[in-house]
């Protein structure tokens, strides 16, 4: 009788926080784009949103960005088309 094992993985969940500079940083971004195409400009703030809070799992997958070589406090980057979006995580909470 073959006897199978199963594996349960525990992916660690991740709460999401947008700091009040990021948040005016994309309000600011979308204004730009609204004055030359409102429905662009919300496609891109939701995509922008949508791909941020992917970040709930696995949030160690991007590399550290260069700005914390000094600071050693885990920066992280990754880039969505030409905006580049900077976080760290703090014990279960990934910041924007």
């Amino acid at each position: 009788m073959n006897s199978r094992r199963s594996t349960v993985l525990s992916v660690e969940k991740y709460k999401i926080r947008i700091k009040p500079t990021a948040e005016n940083d994309l309000i600011i971004r979308y204004q730009e784009i609204t004055d030359d195409s409102p429905e662009n400009a919300l496609k891109w703030y939701l995509n922008i949103i949508e791909i941020i809070e992917k970040l709930d799992v696995m949030a160690e997958r991007h590399p550290l960005a260069s700005e914390d070589i000094d600071i050693n406090r885990g920066i992280r980057h990754f880039n969505i088309d030409r905006y580049r979006i900077l976080y760290f995580i703090n014990e279960n909470v990934v910041e924007v």
